[in-house]
């Protein structure tokens, strides 16, 4: 569900129209992340990482209002809730697109993902790349490459499809005693600006430090 968003009084509406006009209006933001405590809760805890962190981001990005705006059919709206949809590989090394709704609560998300990637690993995905809509934000782990700078493909002629930020992360690799990553946040600069998109990979951030909390397990 979504809310059409009246752009004449929008506080937005001049850097909008400007941006909107851009042949390439998208902008990607960039962090190194500690994820030192959330591997070592999914380790301890025998679950998948890749799950673990798609919650805790999706939790964070649906938290920030400004990263849940899309353009559909010309207009700007605002979801209710984005959920993520990202790359799984089937067992026959073909890329498909897995979308996982996200509930409110850690169990019931990680449950159904892991459903849905065994799903799409063994008969594909079935579908459109966006499943149909844009109340989604798109997510890929580079697992083999610890990267300093990426670049997302887009159809800029599809100003619906380029207004669904990317995320993107890269390989784990230990630094002292801890575990840090490439992160990265790709948007659309007609409907979000630095800041928020910084807020949005900060909460991030600050959960990392806190994992077992913020998905609600218990530390044995």
């Amino acid at each position: 569900m979504y809310k059409i968003v009246d752009v004449e009084k929008w506080n937005r509406r001049v850097p909008y129209r400007n941006f909107i006009g851009y042949t390439d209006p998208i902008f990607s933001v960039g962090a190194r992340l500690d994820v030192t405590e959330l591997f070592a809760s999914s380790k301890r805890r025998h679950t998948s990482f890749f799950s673990d962190f798609a919650f805790l981001i999706s939790k964070c990005l649906n938290a920030v209002e400004e990263l849940r705006l899309r353009i559909v059919d010309g207009k700007v709206v605002m979801y209710d809730r984005i959920d993520p949809n990202y790359i799984v590989m089937t067992d026959g090394g073909v890329i498909c697109p897995c979308r996982t709704r996200m509930t409110d609560g850690y169990p019931e998300f990680y449950a159904q993902s892991r459903t849905d990637i065994e799903r799409v690993r063994r008969n594909g995905g079935g579908g459109v790349f966006n499943c149909g809509d844009n109340g989604v934000f798109y997510m890929s782990c580079l697992k083999w490459l610890d990267f300093t700078s990426i670049s997302n493909p887009y159809d800029h002629a599809d100003a619906d499809g380029s207004s669904i930020p990317r995320v993107t992360w890269g390989k784990a690799v230990a630094e002292g005693d801890r575990v840090k990553m490439s992160f990265d946040i790709a948007a659309h600069h007609a409907l979000v600006d630095d800041e928020p998109v910084c807020r949005g990979i900060n909460m991030i951030a600050d959960a990392l430090m806190q994992a077992d909390e913020f998905l609600g397990v218990k530390n044995k």
